[in-house]
């Protein structure tokens, strides 16, 4: 059992008052030091399975066939992204962030699954974009791309 000395209890009215303030300035203090951690709750959305609806293009230059803004709230990130090719036709899917490459291209038809570093200019707590790219290498065809897992890793 715990007991209160006296000289412990608050000696004026508006002493709960100040100390709440003081509480509430330093938990501000300490959200500040952290970045807004809600967006690790976002999940990405079922996804259509049909590959005919997914983004795609018949590019002969990289053109990003998906795109969405996150926050930086860790370094990494791992990206996974199912392909597809038209019959008859090669491509080249990669991912890219602020317009910097993460990782390797993969040919079309085959899943993309990179873990890379964000590039410098997306600092914690900035936003950033991740794109899907996709190209068509030969044939007459689409490439198409479908993202599965957008994740911040440690």
């Amino acid at each position: 059992m715990s007991s209160t000395r006296l000289n412990q209890l608050p000696r004026d009215p508006t002493w709960i008052t100040r100390r709440l303030a003081e509480l509430e300035s330093a938990l501000a203090q300490l959200r500040a030091q952290q970045p807004d951690m809600s967006a690790a709750a976002a999940l990405l959305a079922p996804q259509d399975v049909d590959s005919t609806k997914w983004p795609q293009t018949a590019s002969t230059s990289y053109a990003a066939v998906a795109r969405c803004y996150n926050i930086a709230w860790k370094r990494r990130v791992r990206v996974m992204v199912a392909t597809t090719v038209t019959s008859g036709s090669t491509g080249n899917v990669r991912v890219t962030a602020n317009g910097i490459q993460l990782g390797l291209p993969v040919p079309a038809g085959t899943a993309l699954d990179v873990t890379a570093a964000l590039p410098p200019s997306a600092p914690i707590g900035a936003q950033y974009l991740i794109a899907v790219e996709a190209v068509r290498t030969s044939g007459a065809g689409t490439v198409g791309a479908q993202v599965q897992l957008i994740s911040a890793i440690d």
